[in-house]
């Protein structure tokens, strides 16, 4: 977590001397040591950090303080500009700030109480829903219109006088209003072409009376209508015209043309919507269609809101038609009862409100209809939250420039710093970030890193290349325990690359530390070429040398021993000389062989613009022709020789006896840290068994050789100008998802309104009305003729009978064509 920007909220005050020594702090930078002798891990007590290698690169062979090498390490300036005293100033200043700052987070404790907390901000990138300004005006201006039309229409309706006594839902509803003049058979009489003529010809001349008679004036007649069951026709009277079935009518929107047109469009809708997904999902999203805000929304929500919308008035549509021409399809089989014919109230309601009177009619089409109209406004719903943008990391193909070849060609020189036990100790304690290229069991051979691509910032870069780490290859062995701890070898016998044997070995110099009665001890030895008679004899030819340097033994001892002296170690920078073993009292160990063996192969590599490795994975097996890595008199055992002296690199890494559970050593701390635990290095525990701590120690070495090659990669040869490498970047960008609640209810709500307009077609009413009964006068025209007209008022009997729509003798005795009861009417042959 790194600070981006400090803002003082009251005047700096100085840090007390009771929260903070600051004379102890300034001896420490200025030596390197601690004012009072105390124990602690290696880690904590070395005096001077080694920084020849980084120093060197700034213009400094010398051995210097640490503080200097803080010093010019932040600041890396040139030689020229630190002889000016401004420049120096600044730079031992900066280096004595990070220090202070360092000095206090170790001090600080995290535990919090309440009055210690603090209330903050948290900043961040949030993503909301734009309201595109323009189109807002416009939904402002529309609903302010459909407000004052609202207003226009109840004002209107209010002050519009009704003359009517009956409120005209039904058919039944009709004939009761229906004036005596057109109830009655002067009508018929009047007529001189027929009676199929309009009644809306008939009623000409007489709409003056029909008002009148609504209003109950005096002058209107009563109605005294002939049953037709009782009329006598005469022979001149009975020459009606038969109806045809083509020229009887149905709506044009319940043709068949129009239900083609309608479920193609329907289908076409659920074919883009699934293909739409199917393509966004395959390709993580789609690019957003415009750079414009007001094009993204119109086509993203009110494109999809439009084609809702007008799927509303076009049910709206089908409904009305249904509800009007409902009870004459009751009517058609000539056997329907009031209630599910002249009785229904379908027309006194908006279409889709009268699905509850549709279900209790056991209108099942219609019912299904009007709630398909009102799942019009949940589908708007739906498709408007269909298609959503969001940021989203897309891989893009890039094609990256190689920084150095998979080749050790330069001098592999030992290491003199301790920037690797210091990056390790970071790591393995602190968890902090290993360096750029490495993970902890690899390195990869680096290529040239983008920050920005033609999409925008990049944020992560992915592309193959060679991994390089190492195994340890450790093994159970034996040693005599007493012949190490009183200063003899090692002695292992290995074979050379050529197929010769050589002896190896390594004197180890022990350290007396506290009392030896209870005591343990870590050693780690990298072995070199020696005789039997003479066990120091450290020459040998490259290739003998080579092969025992590659080799290393790890032990843990705990012992109980009498030595020729107490030299009491307090502190670890003193040193003793080597104690005369008086006498074993008890002692025990654990020994191990370990062989490093060098690994390669190549990998797919994530990694950050920093170089940080976020993943990767093997794409090839392990190359074992190692011989094609190294050029210029380098191998694949010079390379693991050098790593593995680090271990053995600085001062105070000769193993002490301790009665504690600090360490002096590098390898016994970085085994204490990575196991987190002290189990390992307690004297007061048992000697820890092979199978546990084997692990540790083969995950240390796999650890610090990654870390090695990672600060010393001009050890690869560069490479050649110009040459690349194919790989991905994962860039933001805006794309274009779709919901999966809203794809589903969308989809949903279609294939509903597919299946219901099949049914609506299907069962459609049929062609048996010689004209749509879309107004007054042509509803009437359907009862002339009728004795409804006069039974009508007959309620007890009016609930019992049948009707139908057909054919039957009227008054007068002619023949009509309407709505009669049984059994006076006759149903059509269709």
């Amino acid at each position: 977590m790194n600070v981006s920007a400090i803002v003082p909220l009251g005047p700096r005050t100085a840090l007390s001397d009771d929260h903070f020594n600051r004379s102890a702090f300034e001896y420490i930078i200025g030596t390197g040591a601690q004012p009072v002798s105390r124990r602690a891990d290696i880690s904590e007590t070395t005096a001077v950090i080694d920084q020849r290698e980084n120093l060197a690169e700034l213009g400094f062979n010398y051995t210097v303080t640490n503080m200097l090498g803080f010093a010019l390490g932040l600041s890396r300036l040139s030689l020229a500009q630190y002889a000016e005293p401004d420049h120096l100033l600044s730079s031992f200043e900066t280096a004595h700030k990070l220090l202070h700052a360092l000095a206090v987070t170790d001090l600080m404790t995290q535990e919090v109480s309440k009055h210690t907390e603090r209330r903050g901000t948290i900043s961040g990138e949030a993503f909301a829903y734009v309201v595109v300004r323009p189109l807002a005006i416009a939904v402002d201006c529309i609903l302010s219109l459909v407000v004052l039309l609202i207003i226009a229409l109840c004002m209107l309706s209010t002050r519009r006088g009704s003359q009517l006594q009956r409120d005209p839902v039904s058919l039944t509803d009709l004939i009761k209003i229906m004036p005596c003049s057109i109830k009655g058979s002067n009508l018929s009489e009047t007529d001189q072409q027929g009676v199929n003529d309009p009644l809306t010809k008939l009623i000409r001349g007489k709409i003056t009376r029909v008002w009148m008679a609504s209003r109950g004036k005096a002058d209107i007649d009563e109605c005294h209508a002939t049953s037709s069951r009782e009329a006598v026709a005469s022979p001149k009277q009975t020459s009606q015209t038969q109806q045809t079935a083509a020229s009887r009518v149905r709506p044009f929107g319940m043709s068949l043309t129009v239900a083609f047109f309608f479920l193609v469009v329907l289908g076409a809708s659920i074919g883009a919507v699934v293909v739409l997904k199917i393509i966004i999902d395959k390709r993580n999203g789609l690019p957003r269609p415009s750079g414009n805000t007001n094009v993204n929304q119109l086509v993203l929500n009110y494109a999809p809101v439009t084609f809702a919308t007008l799927l509303e008035p076009f049910w709206l549509l089908l409904n009305r038609l249904l509800c009007v021409l409902q009870p004459f399809e009751e009517l058609a089989a000539a056997d329907a009862k009031s209630s599910r014919s002249l009785d229904l109230k379908y027309t006194s309601l908006p279409p889709q409100l009268v699905v509850w009177r549709a279900l209790r009619a056991r209108h099942y089409i219609l019912s299904s209809v009007c709630a398909i109209g009102l799942s019009a406004n949940l589908l708007a719903v739906s498709l408007n939250g269909l298609l959503t943008g969001r940021p989203v990391l897309m891989n893009s193909a890039h094609n990256f420039t190689l920084t150095y070849k998979p080749v050790f060609g330069t001098s592999l020189q030992r290491p003199a710093s301790w920037d690797y036990q210091y990056v390790a100790k970071t790591n393995f304690s602190d968890e902090l970030a290993l360096p750029p290229w490495t993970v902890p069991s690899f390195y990869f051979v680096p290529f040239h890193l983008d920050r920005e691509s033609v999409f925008g910032p990049i944020a992560s870069q992915t592309a193959k290349t060679q991994g390089f780490g190492i195994q340890a290859n450790c093994k159970e062995s034996s040693f005599n325990s007493t012949s190490v701890i009183t200063g003899q070898n090692f002695f292992v016998k290995e074979k050379t690359p050529t197929g010769g044997h050589v002896p190896c070995g390594g004197v180890t110099e022990l350290y007396g530390g506290q009392n030896l009665s209870l005591a343990a001890l870590e050693v780690f030895a990298q072995l070199h070429p020696i005789t039997v008679d003479e066990p120091n004899l450290t020459d040998g030819t490259p290739e003998e040398k080579l092969t025992c340097n590659s080799l290393a033994v790890t032990g843990f001892l705990r012992g109980n021993l009498t030595v020729s002296f107490d030299n009491m170690k307090t502190e670890n920078s003193a040193k003793s000389h080597s104690p005369e073993i008086l006498g074993i009292n008890a002692l025990s160990s654990t020994w191990m062989t370990c062989k490093p063996q060098l690994i390669t192969g190549f990998y797919e590599v994530t990694v950050s613009p920093d170089g940080r490795v976020d993943s990767y994975k093997a794409v090839d097996p392990s190359n074992h022709n190692l011989s094609s890595f190294f050029v210029n008199g380098t191998t694949p055992a010079a390379l693991v020789t050098t790593a593995m002296s680090i271990f053995t690199n600085g001062a105070d890494t000769g193993p002490y006896w301790h009665n504690d559970t600090y360490v002096d050593t590098w390898f016994a701390y970085f085994v204490k840290n990575l196991s987190n635990s002290s189990v390992f290095v307690d004297p007061a525990a048992p000697v820890p068994q092979f199978e546990l701590v084997a692990p540790y120690v083969e995950d240390i070495f796999a650890r610090l050789f990654a870390i090695v090659l990672g600060l010393n990669q001009d050890w690869l040869l560069p490479a050649e100008s110009n040459s690349t490498t194919l790989g991905t970047v994962l860039v933001r960008r805006d794309r274009i998802f779709m919901s999966g609640p809203m794809f589903f209810i969308s989809v949903t709500l279609l294939a509903l309104n597919t299946v219901v307009a099949v049914a609506y077609w299907a069962r459609r009413p049929k062609k048996i009305l010689p004209h749509m009964p879309d107004t007054i006068a042509n509803t009437m025209d359907l009862f002339r003729g009728s004795g409804l007209i006069s039974d009508v008022e007959d309620r007890e009997r009016w609930g019992n009978w049948r009707f139908g729509y057909g054919r039957f003798v009227g008054s007068g005795g002619k023949r009509y064509e309407g709505i009669e009861r049984r059994p006076f009417v006759i149903p059509l042959d269709l």
